[in-house]
């Protein structure tokens, strides 16, 4: 983003902060210019975060986008090109982590025209989306006997570099917070100088209304994890509003409290997908929560996301702090695997 674009961005940030709670826009915008400088704090930050409410020593403790870039950076180090690649394509990703990633799809540029008919034909409904597209843009939810003309659908997908993908059946607990959308869970986990693995924090993302993704950038809302627990520790919140929301605003249901469905299994799961790829130190897991357990759905390198982990009012850059200590040493310790 060029600063030009940036200092608007800011502006509009505050604009939005007048409108809602009243004050000075100038205050609101010199205050997260200075955010910005001194905290990495981007305009989102200082909206979701609320950092306008903070005192200074406070926005230390919170992982911001400038402090999440240079995590990322230094964590991610070891991480080859070809695994990047994989991180970074949807389809690559899925054959990396096969058995974790458990439903059945077609990446359309390596499909047959009769294999992909016949995929259409054997699911009712499908998701459809770009291998590399990036929070939640170009997501549609499909029922196959709406599709006039297979032929020219399939063409479409294969010039856009698309996946289509079964859907995902998830547990009724979390069918009945958002119906038709996939509430899934982020954990953001980082592997230290030991190479020992440490979830930093997580959240449930649910579809706002009408949304066929969660993606907090698409109208959804993220409600905070305790990561013991794995239960609803608190109000939610979505990137535009300075509301809580007690209540998913879609279906009115309470959600400070809920139990996440087979949490040891997640936490399981997120340790195993680290393992399958060593060289990685700092990413945000999207899990979906099924009838018989769990199953992933994305790794999101190189951007994981702080705000939405961090809606609990803890600052989680502590945490990345101490998982960066000794990041410019020499590599070559053996590394051990622990679910911090």
């Amino acid at each position: 983003m060029s600063q030009w674009n940036a200092v608007k961005k800011t502006w509009k940030m505050a604009e939005s902060l007048r409108r809602q709670r009243g004050g000075l826009v100038m205050r609101y915008f010199l205050d997260a210019i200075g955010c910005g400088y001194r905290h990495g704090a981007s305009p989102e930050n200082y909206l979701v975060l609320r950092f306008y409410e903070l005192k200074d020593a406070e926005r230390y403790q919170y992982l911001t986008s400038g402090r999440s870039s240079k995590a990322d950076r230094e964590l991610n180090r070891r991480l080859s090109k070809e695994d990047a690649r994989i991180m970074a394509q949807k389809h690559l990703f899925y054959r990396q982590f096969e058995g974790l990633v458990k439903r059945e799809y077609r990446y359309v540029p390596d499909t047959e025209p009769a294999d992909f008919e016949a995929f259409l034909k054997g699911h009712e409904c499908i998701i459809c989306k770009p291998s590399r597209g990036i929070m939640g843009h170009g997501i549609r939810k499909i029922h196959t006997k709406e599709i006039e003309d297979i032929p020219s659908f399939y063409e479409e997908c294969r010039k856009n570099d698309m996946l289509v993908e079964e859907c995902i059946v998830q547990h009724e607990v979390l069918e009945h917070v958002r119906p038709g959308c996939v509430n899934s869970i982020r954990i953001n986990t980082a592997r230290d100088q030991k190479g020992q693995i440490h979830l930093i924090g997580a959240c449930l993302k649910c579809g706002g209304a009408g949304a066929v993704a969660d993606n907090f950038h698409s109208g959804g809302i993220a409600y905070p994890l305790d990561l013991d627990r794995g239960c609803v520790s608190g109000p939610g919140r979505n990137n535009t509003e300075i509301r809580d929301y007690d209540r998913h605003p879609g279906t009115d249901y309470y959600m400070p409290g809920l139990q996440i469905p087979h949490w040891e299994q997640i936490r399981t799961l997120v340790n195993e997908a680290m393992e399958r790829m060593p060289g990685i130190g700092y990413v945000g897991w999207d899990i979906a929560v099924t009838p018989d357990g769990c199953e992933l759905i994305e790794g999101n390198c190189h951007w994981p996301g702080g705000n939405i982990i961090q809606l609990d009012g803890i600052g989680k850059y502590p945490q990345i702090q101490k998982c960066l200590e000794g990041a410019a040493e020499e590599d070559g310790k053996e590394e051990k695997h622990i679910i911090g």
